[in-house]
């Protein structure tokens, strides 16, 4: 893992143990996180991961951590939950890690509905009618 993340991606780099992992928050990774763990609202993938639940963070490194494929992913968690790496002294850093990339994924997303499209800014300057943002 190079340790390089792209917040306006959702991103973030978490160390625990000795290994580094980006982890990306993405809608796709929420929704199999959320079926592996059983929680039915974003509140309780929330609550679980911010309070290190050692079940909710093994299966979000598993879905959420980026690599180049399946596989790598994989591999990368092995490394990540072996004993002799995670402990719960890794809680403060995999907290913070996962707050800035959930906190990266909502700004994102608020961002998109903010934006108007290039479409939308020529209609709106051939037709002489504003585009109006939702609120």
């Amino acid at each position: 893992m190079n340790g390089l993340a792209n917040p306006l991606r959702g991103e973030a780099v978490v160390t625990l143990g000795k290994q580094s992992v980006t982890l990306a928050v993405t809608f796709g990774g929420l929704m199999r996180l959320s079926q592996a763990i059983g929680a039915k609202t974003m509140d309780e993938i929330y609550q679980r991961l911010l309070g290190f639940e050692p079940f909710a963070v093994s299966c979000a490194i598993r879905c959420l951590a980026v690599a180049e494929s399946d596989e790598q992913r994989s591999d990368l968690s092995a490394r990540i939950l072996s004993e002799q790496n995670i402990s719960a002294a890794d809680q403060k850093s995999w907290r913070d890690g996962v707050e800035q990339a959930l906190t990266a994924h909502i700004e994102k997303g608020q961002a998109v509905r903010e934006s108007v499209s290039v479409s939308e800014e020529v209609e709106a300057a051939v037709t002489g009618k504003k585009h109006q943002t939702a609120s």
